[in-house]
């Protein structure tokens, strides 16, 4: 039987990314300008661990709950001249809680390494409004950095940390009489005083997912959330209404650059298919649903389970889009036609490396390169449009095999290359080894996949940090595949995206004055030539461009030439 009201929560999402990133964005991020000030975009995507959890708690408990992500309130500002992210967090929490809002449990998740230390300054800063309540963190940071936060006093804000999944042990918590009595005695609860004690905490999974209600959804302004810088990614369903759901928790993969399995652990668990319908139908029903956004860490790993989501979101004449969770080796012609015939006309392919050696040996990924070949090429022919993940500069990786990564993924023809620094997540292997050989400079905790932080006997992080920058150039823009296979209004439109967020872009710039030559506008391929000289000056793109061995022409009729002559190399 459902209680009586009793108890109040409010949950609170930090900034995702470091104040240094928002107010100087680094040359690689998506940007937006307030009041005239160029800021990092920052994602607001649905924080569906607190929805599920949410959802759950209420099923047992009836309860006030209460959420506030700072991702999507920071969004909102028309200007933002506040000295750090817990500066704005006291003031919008004093304006719009304190007076009338008192809550009895108060919980900060935390996903992201980029947003530790504001994951620590949130904490105190609640704390100093509401220092009665009993304030708890969850999620991929204090679940594997419980040890530093302990040992540089975060624990002087928190009174504990959740280890793994919440949904089971935030009910212990609200249903116990004395909330620090049982944080002490659980094994999925950490506090300072059990660390002293060498204390080493245990997961509390729920094993049938259907056990959690409908997520929670109600809890979020789905108007602000939906303003996804994300969505621009996927042209054709960035004006559409999108959701988050995840049907599946665990992966069973030992990739080293990863953490999740701290989180969701590795054995996989599900929603049932009908129940992942059920879902489906609701959020279409009650909330617009028209693009569904998957969340699996592995959503691959039942063929016939994703065959049967697939029908059923062709069957509903749905869109869908996956930014992670696939598998090149379970992306066969088969599960791309389903696919496409559930009207996924983008994907996000996990290349990860160009290199065989690195894949098997420093990532420990099942992947070869003919997969990634395989599966990129079945896609073109499907005419489904490709985004390859990579990442470099591994620990055990070297120059050869960057070098050869470089030249390999220019076979592999994807339409467009997220290229990023391997970052030392707290958690996986490459944090681990990475640590204990003293490879990692700066602030890991704070790291990003955008910045290069890992040193070894092979590289610098400022080589990968170039390296990073020259593999996006090149494949993206002097290799671009839809530009060698004639594609070019494919090719035009990745290369206008680019100017929209950098106009000051000089390889997207060359690259469609060569688009104009090619059409025959050798005006349009003046002025973007015009303008590759004003930035070459003034961007400070020599640097880059003698690496890559690469002259901007001196005339329109040299464009051409330019761009073609180094596809022969």
């Amino acid at each position: 039987m459902v209680k009586e009201p009793k108890k109040k929560m409010l949950f609170l999402v930090p900034v995702h990314i470091s104040y240094e990133s928002y107010v100087s964005p680094p040359k690689n991020a998506r940007t937006v300008i307030k009041n005239g000030r160029i800021v990092n975009s920052l994602a607001t995507d649905l924080p569906l661990g607190l929805l599920s959890m949410s959802a759950y708690l209420k099923k047992h408990y009836s309860l006030d709950i209460r959420l506030v992500d700072f991702n999507v309130e920071v969004s909102a500002l028309d200007e933002f001249d506040y000295p750090d992210f817990a500066s704005f967090a006291r003031k919008y929490l004093a304006e719009h809680f304190v007076a009338d809002f008192s809550p009895d449990i108060i919980g900060i998740s935390s996903l992201f390494s980029p947003s530790y230390q504001n994951f620590i300054e949130l904490g105190a800063a609640v704390k100093e409004l509401w220092p009665d309540s009993f304030l708890v963190g969850g999620g991929n940071i204090p679940t594997n950095s419980y040890q530093h936060i302990h040992q540089t006093g975060g624990f002087a804000y928190f009174d504990a940390l959740c280890f793994g999944e919440g949904e089971k042990p935030m009910l212990g918590l609200i249903e116990a009489e004395s909330p620090q009595e049982y944080v002490e005695r659980s094994e999925s609860w950490i506090t300072a005083r059990k660390l002293e004690d060498f204390f080493i905490p245990k997961h509390d999974f729920i094993v049938d997912l259907d056990e959690i209600p409908f997520y929670d959804y109600a809890l979020c302004d789905h108007g602000r959330h939906s303003l996804n810088p994300v969505m621009t990614s996927y042209a054709a369903h960035s004006d559409s209404t999108g959701y988050h759901i995840m049907t599946s928790r665990g992966c069973p993969f030992h990739c080293t650059f990863c953490a999740s399995h701290q989180v969701h652990g590795r054995k996989m668990r599900y929603h049932s298919t009908d129940r992942v319908f059920a879902d489906i139908r609701r959020l279409v029903k009650d909330y617009g649903a028209q693009t569904l956004i998957f969340q699996d860490d592995h959503f691959m790993a039942d063929k016939a389970r994703v065959l049967t989501i697939l029908g059923f979101i062709e069957q509903e004449k749905l869109n869908a889009i996956f930014q992670n969770g696939l598998t090149l080796y379970s992306l066969d012609h088969e599960t791309l036609s389903a696919f496409k015939r559930a009207g996924v006309n983008q994907l996000v392919l996990p290349l990860e490396s160009g290199s065989e050696k690195v894949l098997k040996h420093q990532m420990k990924k099942p992947l070869k390169m003919s997969i990634s070949r395989q599966v990129t090429e079945d896609c073109r022919k499907l005419d489904i449009y490709t985004n390859a993940n990579v990442l470099i500069g591994l620990p055990g990786e070297t120059r050869q095999d960057i070098e050869e990564a470089r030249l390999n993924l220019r076979t592999i023809p994807a339409n467009w290359y997220h290229v990023v620094c391997a970052s030392p997540v707290v958690g996986s292997e490459i944090h681990k080894i990475a640590s204990e050989k003293g490879y990692i400079s700066g602030n890991v905790l704070g790291a990003d996949y955008r910045t290069a932080v890992i040193n070894t006997p092979d590289f610098s992080a400022d080589y990968i940090q170039d390296m990073q920058y020259v593999f996006n150039l090149e494949l993206n823009f002097l290799y671009n595949s839809d530009l060698r296979l004639g594609r070019l209004a494919t090719a035009a439109a990745g290369f206008r995206n680019v100017l929209n967020l950098r106009p000051d872009h000089l390889m997207a710039n060359l690259c469609l004055g060569y688009v104009r030559m090619k059409e025959g506008d050798a005006e349009g391929a003046a002025a973007h030539l015009e303008k590759c000289h004003e930035y070459r000056i003034s961007g400070g793109w020599d640097r880059f461009l003698a690496i890559m061995d690469l002259k901007v022409p001196a005339t329109t009729g040299e464009i051409i030439p330019t761009i073609e002559g180094k596809w022969l190399h």
